[in-house]
């Protein structure tokens, strides 16, 4: 049986794979084969190879797609819930300021929260959320922050959660989003950011990020009363 994603509508066979399974695909996908991952898919769902090689695919574009853990899941809702009413602006760059500029803006709003691939981000020397500004960065942000909670799968692309602490951490206490957001939404970040730096601060010192984590906790934390 197939059925539409909630989240990006795309039409994919129903089959929730055990932990065990989801992470002997996560494993194949790590080490670069999305063919061996749809192989294991097509084993445990018992399924076509068509079947098998769509659901890799939209693995591997909707966020939405993944099972979080309890603990993420609280620290999302939390981020959702703080840039629920941010509106997707008209432009996301200066489009007329040059060709990459006006790439960028087509990339984002080509796009919605639920339908941002991770592809669309690219890496730290191709990032349209480098120059996108910054109520755009927050229309996004709930996925950005999906993104960032997620693997490192894309063999293509850096894991994210080092792309969005480079932009959390850019100019420290003058970061453009931060002078943007609001008290729940600052708190909000702080919390994704204390929450990286609890369960994957191994994976931000063998990405050699954690300094970066460090300067973007420190950035991001609301003052006393």
């Amino acid at each position: 049986m197939t059925a539409p994603c909630p989240h990006c509508g795309t039409t994919t066979i129903v089959f929730t794979p055990s932990e065990a399974q989801f992470e002997a695909v996560v494993r194949a996908l790590a080490n670069g084969s999305k063919t061996l991952a749809a192989g294991e898919f097509r084993y445990f769902a018992q399924c076509t190879d068509a079947e098998a090689t769509a659901w890799v695919a939209h693995l591997l574009h909707c966020a939405h797609a993944w099972p979080q853990a309890g603990a993420d899941e609280a620290v999302l809702a939390q981020v959702e819930a703080a840039f629920a009413g941010v509106d997707k602006p008209d432009h996301f760059t200066d489009r007329t300021h040059c060709d990459e500029c006006r790439e960028h803006d087509d990339t984002l709003r080509a796009r919605t929260r639920d339908t941002l691939h991770r592809s669309d981000l690219g890496n730290a020397g191709w990032d349209p959320i480098t120059f996108s500004s910054a109520d755009g960065i927050g229309y996004f942000f709930p996925a950005l922050a999906r993104f960032a909670l997620l693997p490192d799968v894309w063999p293509q692309h850096s894991w994210y959660a080092d792309q969005l602490v480079l932009h959390l951490a850019w100019d420290g206490s003058d970061n453009r989003l931060l002078a943007w957001c609001n008290p729940a939404q600052r708190s909000a970040v702080h919390a994704l950011l204390a929450h990286l730096a609890a369960t994957r601060g191994q994976a931000a010192v063998h990405h050699q990020f954690d300094e970066e984590l460090q300067a973007a906790l420190a950035a991001w934390q609301m003052p006393t009363a």
